[in-house]
Parts: C-alpha cells; sequence; structure tokens
C-alpha cells in the first residue's frame, strides 16, 4: 500500500507545536497554551518513532545496512548541525566534546541521539514489545521522580548520559506496542478519556509545586494520545504545505531554533518569528535539497516520484 499521509501530516503538526513552543520560550511567553504542549509534544514524538519503527527490519538487516541507513538520515545530519550550533554559541573547544555532544547534547540536540539509541537497543534487546515496555517503565519512572521536569547528566562521568536517554523508553515502547497490538475500537473512548483527563491534570499543575503529580498527569496524557494513534493515521488526512514540513521534519527540527534565534535578535514578535522562520525553512529546505552533499547534511528528506509499495513506514524522527 502507498504511505499514508497521515504520517507527514502528524509529524508536520508535532514540529509546528515544537517551534511554537521554542519561539514562544525565546521571547518569553510563560502561558498555559506553553504549558500544556511542553508536556505532551516531544514524548508524542517519540511515541510516533516508535509506533513506526520498522521492528523486523531493525532486527535482521546488517549492522552495516543498519548504521549505514540511520548514519546517512539521522546521525550525519545531527553531527554537522551540532558543529555548526557550538560554533555559533562559541562554545570553548575541549578534547571531552565528542563526549559531550553523544551523551549530553546541547539544546534541542538531545533527541536524534535519544531516538537512536532506543532504536539500537530495540535491536541488541530482542524481545517483544511488552517485555520491552515493561523493563523500560521501571527506568523511565525513576529518572522522571528523580529528575522531574529538570534535565541533565546522570552523573558526573565522562560517560554519563542526558536524563532524556532513560526518561523517554516508556513512550518508545509503548508506541511500539500500539503498532503491534492495536486497542480495538470499543477501548477507544477509554484511551480518549485517559488522553483528557491527563491533559485537564496537566493543565491545572502549570502553577503548581507538586512534583509528585507530573509524573501521572504526563503519562496519562501522552500515553492516551499515543494509544490512539491508529484512529488518527486511520484517517488518512492531508493538508500539503504541513505533509511537506512533515516529510521533511529532521531538516526543520535541526534548524529552526537558529534561525528563530536571529529573528528574535532583530526585535520581532512570537507570531512574525513563527511564520518567518516557517518560510525562511522551507526556502532553506528547498536550497538545500539538491545534489548529494548538501541534503546529507542538512537532513533533507530523499526527493522520489510516486510513493512505492511498502509494508510499514521506516522510523524517521517525527
Amino acid at each position: 500500500m502507498s504511505k499514508n499521509p497521515s504520517i507527514d501530516l502528524l509529524k508536520g503538526v508535532l514540529i509546528l507545536l515544537v517551534m511554537g513552543g521554542h519561539v514562544r520560550e525565546l521571547t518569553g511567553a510563560h502561558d498555559l497554551a506553553l504549558w500544556v504542549g511542553s508536556g505532551f509534544r516531544m514524548p508524542l514524538m517519540v511515541g510516533i518513532s516508535g509506533y513506526l519503527l520498522n521492528v523486523t527490519r531493525t532486527r535482521t538487516d546488517s549492522i552495516h545496512r543498519l548504521m549505514s541507513r540511520y548514519g546517512r538520515r539521522m546521525l550525519v545530519p545531527w553531527l554537522f548541525a551540532g558543529m555548526v550550533y557550538m560554533i555559533a554559541s562559541g562554545g570553548a573547544l575541549r578534547w571531552t566534546l565528542p563526549f559531550d555532544l553523544l551523551f549530553r547534547p546541547p539544546f534541542h540536540l538531545w533527541y536524534v541521539p535519544t531516538l537512536f539509541f532506543l532504536i539500537m537497543l530495540t535491536r541488541l534487546l530482542p524481545f517483544s514489545p511488552l517485555v520491552l515496555l515493561a523493563a523500560g517503565t521501571p527506568v523511565s519512572l525513576a529518572i522522571m521522580y528523580g529528575f522531574g521536569l529538570n534535565h541533565g547528566p546522570i552523573g558526573d562521568s565522562l560517560f554519563s548520559p542526558d536524563s532524556r536517554f532513560l526518561r523517554y523508553p516508556i513512550f518508545f515502547f509503548f508506541g511500539m506496542l500500539i503498532a503491534e497490538r492495536r486497542i480495538s475500537r470499543r477501548h477507544l473512548g477509554i484511551a480518549g478519556t485517559i488522553a483528557l483527563l491527563g491533559l485537564l491534570w496537566w493543565s491545572g499543575l502549570r502553577d503548581a509545586d507538586n512534583p509528585m503529580a507530573f509524573v501521572p498527569a504526563r503519562l496519562l496524557m501522552c500515553l492516551g494520545l499515543i494509544a490512539l494513534l491508529p484512529t488518527l493515521l486511520a484517517l488518512r488526512l492531508e493538508f500539503a504545505p504541513v505533509n511537506a514540513i512533515g516529510r521533511d521534519s529532521l531538516f526543520f527540527y535541526l534548524w529552526h531554533p537558529l534561525v528563530m534565534g536571529v529573528l528574535v535578535m532583530f526585535g520581532l514578535g512570537p507570531a512574525a518569528t513563527m511564520a518567518l522562520s516557517v518560510l525562511l525553512l522551507a526556502l532553506g529546505c528547498r536550497a538545500t535539497a539538491r545534489g548529494t552533499l548538501l541534503p546529507l547534511l542538512f537532513g533533507n528528506a530523499p526527493r522520489q516520484g510516486p510513493a512505492a509499495p511498502s509494508l510499514t513506514p521506516s522510523p524517521l524522527p517525527a
């Protein structure tokens, strides 16, 4: 069957939500919309990546082929973006830089190595999604309760990873489980109710100082939304501009903070910064899509003709 357009649409919506949250942070906004979005954006991105993962291919491909595929599609653009951001921020060059970039990525760059780490865990641990979820859930809960809403390295050694490496397995493996065992229609109302209750609970915690409530509220909201992914994707919705952003989600994700930061320096407001960022990124995406080297470095999606038949969507960053 052809690729479901709802996949690109959902990824495009998530990228726009991430951009909207970041532009509000850059311009100093701290309202309810920012709080609610910060609660579900990244868990849902990780969850849909787990949902779209072709587990069989991940486990049966040779390690050389696996590394080649993810190296071209994820790691090379991420590494290039990391060097650009480090230079732009004026960070000092130290011998620990490769370890810092890999285990404790700055800014928003944690997402790609975290996603790759979860994909490699799926490769190395040949268990069912249910077993992986059962093993990953205590780890995620321990990190969530231990760090609250904060981020940072777990430990002080050279190999201490960012807490988000261990915070997100529950969402990734739950996405895999939903792809394997879809919720029956009679349970969709329960999943929707759980997501709504979690959303309302999380919304009410905006001005609260209760770390113990943050975790269950976020879990209800995010796991309920991930459980609804099959239903959302079955609608096969499409809106060309947003679908285009979804197809090049990695490009937009990697480069939007740089573009937004420059625009904010000119004193633009949130709405103008957001609109102009989307436009400039769309133009930049088209400009770097030519040839072989530029798409490799900037993370552009491969340009293809009509959709070829496929059995399962490949795990692109959401």
